[in-house]
């Protein structure tokens, strides 16, 4: 499930902005400070892990941190996924 969390960011993330393409980046390269996302592209990072794994984030968990790289969105969401499991 956790590679498929990945492969499902990095494919969102490609797809939605080019740049990430363009600098061919990594999944430990920063989204923010590389310029690949902006606070719209977070909103949009959000709205497809919402709809994606019906989760809903709260406004205290879009923090740098978990979208400073796709590895550090898709160890969010996995460990999001983890703690909504009872």
């Amino acid at each position: 499930m956790k590679e498929t969390i990945l492969t499902d960011i990095r494919d969102f993330i490609f797809s939605q902005f080019p740049i990430a393409t363009q600098q061919n980046i990594s999944d430990d390269t920063s989204l923010i400070d590389q310029g690949i996302i902006d606070s719209m592209g977070v909103l949009e990072i959000v709205t497809f892990i919402e709809e994606k794994y019906t989760i809903i984030l709260d406004d205290d968990e879009m923090l740098g941190d978990n979208f400073h790289s796709i590895d550090a969105l898709s160890k969010f969401v996995h460990s999001k996924l983890n703690s909504s499991v009872v």
